[in-house]
C-alpha cells in the first residue's frame, strides 16, 4: 500500500514538473515573440519616416519602401510561424540541403548579382530581389550544430573539429567576402563562435577559433583601401567630414538633435538626404532623433531581451543541437545589433550591416523572423535545466 502511495506521489510530482516546464516554456517563447513584435511595429513606423524622401526620389513614391518591407513582413511572419510548427530535430536532416542550396545561391550572386555601391550582393529573380548572405546566416548554424551533433565526442580531437569549421564557416565567408562584404562575414563567424561555445569542443579549441577569427578580421580590415577609410573615419571621422566621416557626422548630429524625449515621430530633418541609408544601416540615428534618448534605449533593452532570452532558451533545450542552434541563432542576432547599433553610436566602425527587426531589407527580415521561428519551436520543448547530453 505504501509503495502505490509513493508511486502516485512520485507520477503527481511529475506531471507537476511537466506542466510547470510546459508553462515556463509558454512564457519563454512569447516574450520573445512581443519583444520582436514591439522591435517590428518601431521598425515599421521608422522606415516609413526614413525611406519617404528617398523613396520619392527613386519611385515619386514616398510610401515605396515601406510597402516593400510590409510584404517582406508578410513572407517572414508566414514563414516564422510555419517554422515553429517544425521539430527542431528535423533539421538534422534538412541541414546539409538547406546549406548548400544557400551556397549555391551565394555563388550564383559572382555571375549573375546585382552590383550595387561597389558590392555584387543581390539576385535579382524578375519578381524580387533578394540577398543569399542574408540566408546563409542561419544555414550555417544549422548545419554546423548537425555536423559536430553527428561528430559526438569525435569532435574534442582537432581533425573532427576544423573539418566541420571549414566546410560550413570556411566556405561561407569565403564566398561573402569575394562580394565583398566583411560585416556579415563577421556575423556569420560570431554566430558559429556562439554554436561552439555550447558545443563538446574543448575550450581551448574556441579560444584558438577567436584567436583566428580575430587575426583574419584584423587583416582583412587592413588589406581593403575602403576598410581602411572605414577605420580611419571610425577614430577620427573630423578628419574628413565631408567624405568618409560624414555619415558618421550627420549619425552624431541626428542623435544630438533628437535630446531626450525626440523632435517627434516623422519630423526628422537628417532623413532629408542629410543622412546616407538612413533606413537602412543608420535607421538607429532616426529613432534616436525622432525618439529621443529614451527611444533609443528601448531600442537597446528590446535587442537586449532578446540576448536574454535566446540564451535561456538555449540553457533549456532538451539536448546539444537544439543548445547549439538556439545559442547561434541568439548569437548572430546580437551580435548584428550590437555591431549596427555601436557603429552609429560611433563605439565601433560602421560595418554595413542593418539593425534586426528594425532596418528595411526583406530578406534580412525574413532571414531574422525565420531563426525566431526555430527558437520558439526549441522554446517549446525546453526542460528545466536543459540537457548536456
Amino acid at each position: 500500500m505504501t509503495g502505490n502511495v509513493t508511486s502516485i506521489a512520485k507520477v503527481r510530482a511529475a506531471a507537476r514538473r511537466r506542466t510547470d516546464s510546459a508553462r515556463v516554456n509558454t512564457r519563454v517563447a512569447s516574450i520573445l515573440l512581443v519583444t520582436v513584435v514591439v522591435l517590428l511595429v518601431m521598425g515599421l513606423g521608422e522606415i516609413l519616416s526614413a525611406s519617404s524622401i528617398r523613396g520619392i526620389a527613386d519611385a515619386e513614391d514616398r510610401f515605396f519602401y515601406f510597402k516593400r518591407q510590409l510584404i517582406g513582413l508578410g513572407v517572414g511572419v508566414i514563414a516564422m510561424v510555419a517554422i515553429a510548427r517544425i521539430p527542431y530535430r528535423a533539421y538534422l536532416r534538412l541541414a546539409m540541403p538547406f546549406y548548400f542550396t544557400c551556397l549555391g545561391l551565394l555563388g550564383a550572386v559572382w555571375f549573375a548579382g546585382l552590383a550595387r555601391n561597389g558590392s555584387r550582393r543581390w539576385l535579382d529573380l524578375g519578381f524580387v530581389t533578394f540577398q543569399p548572405s542574408e540566408l546563409s546566416k542561419l544555414a550555417v548554424i544549422i548545419a554546423l550544430a548537425a555536423l559536430l551533433e553527428r561528430k559526438g565526442n569525435l569532435v574534442k580531437e582537432a581533425g573532427h573539429f576544423t573539418g566541420p569549421l571549414l566546410l560550413t564557416v570556411g566556405l561561407t565567408c569565403g564566398f561573402i567576402l569575394f562580394q565583398p562584404d566583411l560585416g556579415t562575414a563577421l556575423v556569420v563567424a560570431a554566430a558559429a563562435l556562439a554554436v561552439i561555445l555550447v558545443s563538446r569542443a574543448p575550450f581551448k579549441f574556441v579560444v584558438g577559433v577567436c584567436a583566428l577569427a580575430v587575426v583574419a578580421g584584423l587583416v582583412l580590415s587592413v588589406t581593403e583601401g575602403y576598410r581602411m577609410d572605414r577605420i580611419d573615419s571610425f577614430l577620427d571621422p573630423w578628419a574628413d567630414p565631408s567624405g568618409d566621416g560624414y555619415q558618421v557626422i550627420q549619425g552624431y548630429y541626428a542623435l544630438g538633435t533628437g535630446g531626450l524625449f525626440g523632435v517627434g515621430l516623422g519630423a526628422s530633418r537628417a532623413r532629408w538626404s542629410y543622412l546616407p541609408n538612413a533606413h537602412t544601416d543608420f535607421i538607429f540615428a532616426i529613432i534616436g532623433e525622432e525618439t529621443g534618448l529614451v527611444g533609443a534605449m528601448m531600442v537597446i533593452a528590446l535587442c537586449l531581451v532578446i540576448a536574454l532570452v535566446g540564451w535561456s532558451i538555449a540553457s533549456r533545450a532538451p539536448d546539444r543541437f537544439g543548445r547549439m542552434v538556439a545559442a547561434g541563432i541568439t548569437g548572430w542576432l546580437s551580435f548584428q545589433a550590437l555591431t549596427n547599433i555601436g557603429g552609429v553610436l560611433g563605439v565601433l566602425p560602421i560595418t554595413g550591416i542593418v539593425l534586426p527587426f528594425v532596418s528595411f531589407g526583406s530578406t534580412a527580415l525574413i532571414s531574422c523572423l525565420a531563426g525566431v521561428g526555430v527558437l520558439v519551436n526549441i522554446a517549446q520543448h525546453g526542460t528545466e535545466k536543459g540537457s548536456a547530453k
